[in-house]
């Protein structure tokens, strides 16, 4: 069966294999997951092309498409549901939400973007970091106060050595992506 433009009047049951032209040209075909009728939204899944045993899901807006094509009827029996892990999505939830959390407080208000690059610099190595103004905390324990050189770097001994080599190698690696940019223009 084919349809010119999705109307108002299709209905889409789940196992069905249809096909349909994007509103950008894309020929999309897929297994439907789940259909809407009232927001017309279909769901399919189709084989991903990079990763065998795995599918893409689209969600298409059927005000969007064209060329509904069914190549299959879906069976009599509806294939049932896999039962959602909610405790593993929930703590997914909770562990972006808080990483989000986290990255707000990763942005310096006032702060020099050499300030901001050396912060960033440092949590690829320790999550615990804060600003407070224009301080940097390190695990509640090491402040760096501004120009944040090594020399700024001060805290509990115990902590500190690791800080300064992250602030050392940070400023090394500055030093060198700047050589070879400031050696050929002055050529």
């Amino acid at each position: 069966m084919k349809i010119n433009m999705a109307t108002d009047d299709n209905y889409f049951t789940v196992g069905m294999v249809v096909s349909c032209k994007t509103c950008h040209g894309q020929n999309v075909q897929g297994e439907v997951l789940a259909f809407d009728y009232n927001s017309k939204v279909l769901v399919i899944k189709s084989p991903s092309p990079n990763k065998p045993g795995l599918h893409d899901v689209r969600i298409l807006n059927l005000s969007f498409v064209s060329d509904i094509t069914v190549l299959r009827e879906a069976t009599e029996q509806i294939p049932t549901l896999k039962n959602l892990n909610l405790q593993k999505l929930n703590s997914r939830i909770s562990t972006s939400i808080a990483d989000k959390r986290r990255q707000v407080n990763y942005i310096g208000v006032g702060v020099t973007p050499q300030a901001q690059k050396l912060f960033h610099a440092i949590t690829k190595t320790i999550s615990d970091v804060k600003w407070d103004k224009e301080t940097i905390i390190v695990m509640n324990d090491v402040t760096i106060k501004p120009p944040y050189g090594v020399d700024n770097v001060e805290g509990k001994q115990s902590a500190i050595a690791h800080v300064r080599k992250i602030v050392e190698k940070y400023y090394r690696d500055q030093q060198r992506e700047s050589s070879p940019a400031s050696s050929t223009s002055s050529s």
